[in-house]
């Protein structure tokens, strides 16, 4: 609390009130007071009404239930909103202390949380995602003076699990799987696949005004999205996933048959309503079904995108378009993503080459 005299005559107070949702210090200031003392009076009476807030605080429930709606309200997408819900139910239901005041938990208790034998069995993107949610809550509760600190701040960090990247097909391995795999219904989306790095969702986006013939390309402009109970298109997330890639040869003529015989404005329609794409979890389920009853090694359908990537790394693309062409915000993601093959391709190099002088 700060009391200045403002000008001859009046009094001022200014009193720190928190932060706003970007983090910038808010201040509630009041002049006018014609004496000292009544400027003193009313600035502690604000603050103690303010501490009185204050400690009225909520459990971890109703500040986690404030954030979600908060992110709403922000305007984020409604797919990411959804993976937030799911998130927060998975930690309501195995963190002890959801129903308890905010400002009483402490760093142990979410020590305690991800030392959980619940919690160590997870993947390690879902403890990551996990813990990032908890974070954001407790940031969030901190703007709003609900805690004092973020205890979640530097939390442990857990060992990367092996990357499944290193898990995809090998090239003799696809060789062997694809005439197998032309009797499975959706070939023509896993050719697709592996020919341009898509995901299942950009995929299963696509329509016809997107394909031109002429210049041999395909335009991604929007994803298909199952979430939860949400199933409808979204712009790409990044400015980077909006791009336009060349087709290589056995997908001009895969999309060329298709375009001849076609029935919907979507080149991949869901058999039951032309109007609509093909559902993405009708897609997923049916590629492992397919691989299981025929058994091919189990890969999971985003892999494709994967092994696209290592192909075109291992024919020595350049890393730039290869970034580009994946959609990828910046080409250290790519580099970082596909570490493993760039080291093999390194250690052919190395192993090949002649003496230097």
């Amino acid at each position: 609390m700060v009391i200045k005299k403002k000008g001859d005559k009046n009094w001022e107070y200014c009193v720190y009130i928190g932060q706003d949702e970007n983090g910038k210090k808010k201040y509630k200031r009041k002049c006018g007071f014609k004496t000292k003392k009544a400027c003193i009076e009313e600035a502690s009476a604000f603050e103690n009404e303010k501490t009185k807030n204050k400690n009225d605080t909520k459990t971890f429930k109703e500040v986690a239930l404030m954030y979600l709606q908060d992110c709403k309200n922000r305007g984020i997408r409604q797919t990411t909103l959804n993976i937030y819900k799911v998130r927060f139910k998975t930690i309501e239901l195995h963190f002890k202390k959801t129903n308890e005041l905010i400002n009483q938990i402490t760093n142990k208790d979410i020590i305690d949380f991800i030392y959980d034998d619940f919690f160590i069995s997870l993947s390690y993107n879902y403890k990551k995602h996990l813990l990032s949610i908890l974070k954001s809550i407790f940031s969030f509760a901190l703007k709003n003076n609900l805690v004092k600190e973020n205890i979640t701040e530097n939390m442990p960090k857990f060992i990367k699990s092996t990357s499944k990247v290193s898990q995809i097909w090998s090239e003799a391995e696809v060789k062997k799987y694809l005439p197998i795999l032309k009797n499975f219904k959706y070939f023509d989306i896993v050719c697709l696949a592996l020919e341009t790095g898509l995901r299942r969702g950009e995929l299963l986006a696509l329509t016809w005004d997107c394909v031109n013939f002429e210049k041999e390309t395909i335009l991604v402009n929007k994803i298909y999205v199952r979430s939860t109970n949400f199933l409808g298109f979204n712009a790409p997330k990044t400015k980077a996933g909006i791009r336009e890639i060349f087709l290589l040869e056995n997908s001009l003529n895969i999309l060329k048959l298709r375009y001849k015989n076609k029935k919907s404005k979507y080149i991949f329609p869901n058999e039951k309503n032309y109007n609509k794409p093909l559902c993405p979890t009708n897609l997923t389920t049916s590629f492992k079904t397919f691989l299981n009853e025929n058994n091919i090694r189990h890969i999971r359908f985003h892999d494709l995108r994967h092994i696209h990537a290592t192909f075109l790394l291992n024919n020595n693309i350049n890393h730039k378009v290869l970034s580009k062409r994946l959609g990828h915000t910046n080409i250290a993601f790519t580099l970082q993503t596909y570490t493993h093959v760039l080291r093999e391709n390194e250690r052919n190099l190395f192993k090949n080459l002649p003496k230097l002088y």
